[in-house]
């Protein structure tokens, strides 16, 4: 039998009995460390097919060892009870087939090997004499079909350990706590049986690797009478082992879990809407430390520091109030976790400097920092002021000096005071300055020279060098952004008109230099070489006139005599006119200007216009018809520009009024954008367009086939305009900054 040694304090008197009581056990422990088996070394081999063996030599005969793996990480872990560890490295690397290292731990009269694995993969394991051989498959050689957390698919027959216990559950059974808490309570026929405990939506599951269910317990309890957050518990028994599902009333529950002996406890308790509403409860800690299995019974908190240690590779140091025994019984936690929870069992606390952590009670720790921070107080108050001009480059001294002084707050507080003469009670107010916000100590201070642009700083040594990091991060050049916008006003006009007349006229001539109508044959009329201005002027009367509007100014006509009948002609005259127009308008404003400055470019004119006053007298004044971009950028930190941008293409009117006034044609854009850098974005756009098809015509005589042309007039328009306003703005790179 082991016997564990509490620790003493004793003075030296008390050497001689302490040591007669201690003599005994240290005999019994070296005698049952010399009986007790022993890991001698560790071989491994690389074989065909993507192999890895692993053969463990021990210095007895080997008995199987116990395994399970889990994923999330990946590993698989070898129990060796009963076996001490006497190989030098505690961390084996490998890098093959899968495998990076083999950690190797002692604690509790057990050897713990885990093999780190990339992904999970296949092993067989098989017990020869005085060697364990372990054979991983390769990450090629089968698929895992048992789930996390439960043993391997071996290829071994599964035997009872050697250390005569059961696997057989004893019995499940529920209590009612005091506090309407819940509890199952599971008895475990071996003390050591691997435990997981986790939630699966809102059900809490208990599985129970390698355990056997009887049939007598394999069925479902409903414990709603009980008045417990649990409804149901159901016992079901799985590939490997066992599981317990537990079904709450409602999601809103916590569970904690013990095991003293071979019973395992397992209390639910209720949370109330008022702990969730008011936030009372503490959120949960992130731990993202590599994930391991303890399963000690009454273990000191030394060896398990020193356990953790070896895991993780961090140095550890214990104060010496550091004392007292733990039982563990974690599966698959983070060790930083495992940590914490093994601290806070025994008030214990943990300081972390660099690749150190301190371990020490809470109490110590505080007295320890408490101490630090009145000696820095009183070396700050002690400590010698030093003066020291710094250069400010890219902005002002006055700013940076209302960064370090900060902003100060004043607090008038009305106070009751007693005359000491006349014993009359006023009230006085007094004001307290608050100088909390500001970055200097009680005794520095900082002024400013305007002409020079510098700081003047008179400051301890230890607050200079904390000013100087902040002023060096602050005064820095600033970017600027070359924004270029482009306003694009495209019109395109095309109007088609074709129409007849057919007239009546008397026959005569036309002189060919006055153009006037003077009498004769019609032969002597020469309208190819000197054509009138306007055919309306000869004499004559017309029968239909839907002649082409436009056809004297952009058009063109064409006059043939259908008949003659003494001196009347009738005459048919085909005019047309065809207007086919495009034009493009483009403006491009740029401005230049700092992260965060609002800038602005405009060009154009000012229109005056007439305004009568109250008094009815007329005054002038004046409207702004310009191009105009206003922008003011920031740059975020994936190099984007986001603007507030502000584009203006104003121009005079075509329209007048009868006052003599003039329109203006108002095209803008208000808005905030954000633009890649160097990229081009449509801010906004307007189409207008206008189509006519207009028919002027004699009825019936309009419609008729052949000759319906003499007695009809038409007109085709269509008009379109479009707006579009572009953006490109551009970080300005830092070599034109500096220049």
């Amino acid at each position: 039998m082991k016997v564990r040694s509490p620790s003493f304090r004793m003075d030296f008197g008390r050497c001689v009995s302490a040591w007669a009581l201690l003599l005994p056990g240290l005999f019994a422990l070296v005698f049952d460390a010399q009986a007790g088996n022993r890991l001698r070394f560790i071989d491994y081999a690389q074989l065909p097919g993507d192999r890895l063996e692993f053969v463990l030599r021990l210095d007895g005969p080997a008995d199987s060892p116990r395994d399970f793996q889990t994923e999330n990480p990946n590993r698989i872990v070898l129990d060796l009870p009963g076996v001490t560890n006497d190989v030098d490295k505690r961390n084996l690397p490998v890098e093959k087939a899968g495998v990076t290292t083999v950690q190797i731990v002692e604690a509790g009269g057990r050897t713990r090997l885990v093999f780190n694995l990339v992904t999970m993969q296949p092993y067989t394991l098989k017990a020869e004499g005085n060697r364990i051989v372990m054979t991983l498959q390769g990450r090629h050689g089968g698929r895992l079909e048992q789930p996390a957390l439960l043993p391997a698919v071996t290829q071994r027959p599964r035997v009872s350990p050697s250390y005569g216990v059961t696997r057989e559950l004893g019995n499940i059974d529920f209590r009612r706590g005091e506090g309407g808490e819940g509890r199952v309570l599971v008895t475990l026929g071996d003390p050591k049986a691997l435990v997981d405990i986790h939630r699966e939506g809102s059900k809490a599951v208990i599985r129970l690797p390698e355990a056997v269910l009887p049939s007598r317990l394999a069925r479902r309890l409903d414990v709603i009478d009980f008045a417990t957050p649990v409804h149901f518990i159901e016992a079901m028994p799985e590939s490997g082992g066992a599981r317990i599902v537990v079904t709450p009333v409602s999601d809103r529950y916590e569970f904690s879990s013990y095991q003293s002996g071979g019973l395992l406890a397992v209390e639910f308790r209720a949370i109330s809407k008022q702990e969730l509403d008011s936030g009372d409860r503490k959120k949960p800690i992130t731990y993202s430390g590599n994930r391991l299995t303890l399963n000690f019974q009454d273990i000191s908190v030394r060896s398990v520091l020193q356990i953790l240690a070896d895991f993780t590779n961090v140095n550890i140091v214990a104060s010496d109030a550091v004392a007292g025994n733990v039982t563990l019984r974690l599966q698959d936690v983070p060790w930083d976790q495992a940590l914490d929870l093994v601290l806070k069992s025994k008030g214990l606390g943990k300081r972390q400097e660099g690749n150190i952590i301190r371990v020490a009670p809470l109490e110590e720790l505080n007295k320890m920092e408490q101490d630090e921070l009145e000696a820095r107080q009183v070396v700050e108050e002690l400590e010698p002021l030093r003066t020291e001009i710094v250069q400010v480059n890219y902005t002002t001294a006055e700013e940076l000096k209302k960064i370090l002084v900060g902003a100060s707050s004043r607090t008038d507080k009305a106070v009751m005071e007693t005359n000491p003469i006349s014993g009359q009670r006023t009230t006085a107010r007094t004001t307290a300055v608050d100088e909390g916000q500001t970055l200097l100590s009680s005794r520095g201070n900082v002024t400013t020279d305007p002409r020079t642009n510098q700081l003047i700083i008179h400051e301890t040594s230890r607050n200079l060098e904390r000013i100087r990091n902040l002023i060096r991060e602050l005064d820095k050049p600033v970017r600027q952004v070359l924004v270029e916008s482009r306003i694009v006003i495209a019109t395109n006009e095309f109007t088609r008109e074709l129409g007849a007349r057919l007239s009546l006229n008397r026959a005569g001539t036309v002189n060919k230099q006055a153009n006037t109508y003077q009498g004769g044959p019609v032969d002597n009329v020469d309208y190819a070489v000197t054509p009138p201005s306007d055919i309306s002027n000869i004499s004559g009367d017309a029968l239909v006139d839907l002649a082409a509007t436009a056809a004297s100014a952009s058009g063109g006509y064409f006059g043939v005599t259908f008949l003659k009948v003494g001196e009347y002609l009738l005459d048919l005259e085909l005019s047309a006119a065809q207007i086919d127009g495009r034009t493009e308008i483009i403006s491009t404003p740029k401005v230049v200007t700092t992260d965060g400055a609002e800038a602005y470019i405009l060009q154009g004119e000012q229109i005056p216009y007439s305004q009568n006053n109250a008094m009815g007298a007329s005054n002038t004044q004046f409207k702004d018809a310009v191009l105009e971009l206003k922008v003011t950028p920031h740059i975020t930190a994936d190099q984007n520009i986001l603007m507030d941008l502000s584009v203006k293409k104003d121009a005079p009117g075509a329209r007048q009024y009868s006052n003599g006034n003039v329109g203006i044609e108002k095209r803008e854009i208000l808005t905030k954008a954000q633009v890649s850098n160097g990229e081009t974005m449509v801010l906004g756009g307007v189409f207008e367009g206008d189509q006519v098809d207009k028919t002027d015509k004699v009825p019936f005589l309009g419609d008729l086939p052949g000759v319906g042309f003499m007695f009809r007039r038409t007109l085709t328009q269509d008009k379109k305009k479009e707006l579009l306003i572009f953006i490109t703005p551009k970080i300005v790179g830092s070599a034109l900054v500096q220049r």
